[in-house]
């Protein structure tokens, strides 16, 4: 187990020949969604001022072109590994630790990249989480859980928890450390984390895939009681855990038609209680 830069040679060199990798889909998709809005503005205003015909024939091709090249770049192109999550290469795991925005001044890429041997993981598995909002069907939120075997856990824990609290507040983290095991949360990261890990057993066949680990998270029983009902203990947490989840909006429009109150007054809401349980946690996690 050791900690590198990722713009060293090592790092450079074995992602850019790994055959497992995982990147962060949302910046070729953030990129392409500046020109689209203008392409569209363009084919609007030539509509108003000339014909709708001749602002299909503009627009058209050009919105098509556009995505078609964006597309290719999000599935093709290789540069998009600049924007790397997690490799498998020659035997060896690469995580990133934390990705820095582009142009950062100052920015000195220290050690961010933890690198382990595959004899240095017990396991690799995929957690799975099902989210009740609201209803019958469920949101799904995947994380990949790295267990690294017993002689390196400490220090894995004592190198990387100062990288991780102390990292600037406009890095965003990609690494979580939960229970002596690496978790990373699989949101907008392409190849999906199945296909993933086939392709790390098919570069590194020595690595073991453990059990998917599956549970659930179910807000509905908080919607099914009187406006005047308060969320018990076990609920707020839920709702906490929701919001920390991403579904922080869902949950904002279900308190408001739940307690009668408009969005503004529903989030607040929502944000006093996680304030509240922020100095609170010590009840068991509402996962079951």
């Amino acid at each position: 187990m050791k900690l590198v830069r990722s713009d060293s040679p090592e790092v450079v060199r074995n992602i850019a020949s790994a055959g497992a990798w995982a990147s962060r889909n949302w910046t070729t998709f953030v990129y392409g969604c500046t020109p689209n809005v203008l392409i569209l503005l363009i084919a609007i205003t030539v509509s108003l001022s000339d014909s709708v015909r001749a602002a299909a024939l503009l627009g058209v091709p050009v919105f098509l072109a556009w995505n078609v090249y964006v597309l290719w770049h999000t599935k093709y192109s290789r540069s998009s590994r600049s924007t790397w999550v997690i490799a498998g290469c020659d035997e060896r795991v690469y995580v990133r630790l934390f990705a820095r925005p582009r142009g950062n001044p100052g920015d000195d890429h220290g050690s961010d990249v933890l690198v382990l041997e595959v004899s240095e993981i017990a396991s690799m598995s995929i957690k799975t989480l099902e989210v009740f909002v609201y209803g019958p069907d469920p949101n799904i939120v995947e994380w990949l859980v790295i267990e690294p075997v017993q002689a390196v856990g400490d220090d894995i824990l004592r190198h990387i928890s100062p990288l991780l609290t102390a990292t600037d507040p406009d890095n965003a983290v990609l690494v979580a450390h939960d229970e002596g095991r690496l978790t990373i949360e699989w949101k907008w990261y392409r190849p999906a984390l199945r296909v993933f890990l086939q392709n790390v057993v098919q570069e590194c066949p020595s690595v073991l895939i453990a059990t998917e680990d599956h549970s659930e998270l179910d807000l509905n029983g908080i919607w099914q009681y009187g406006s005047r009902e308060k969320p018990n203990a076990q609920q707020r947490q839920m709702l906490v855990q929701a919001k920390r989840l991403g579904f922080g909006g869902e949950c904002t429009q279900r308190i408001s038609q739940y307690k009668h109150m408009s969005l503004r007054k529903a989030s607040a809401y929502l944000e006093e209680i996680e304030r509240e349980e922020a100095g609170c946690s010590t009840l068991d996690p509402p996962i079951k």
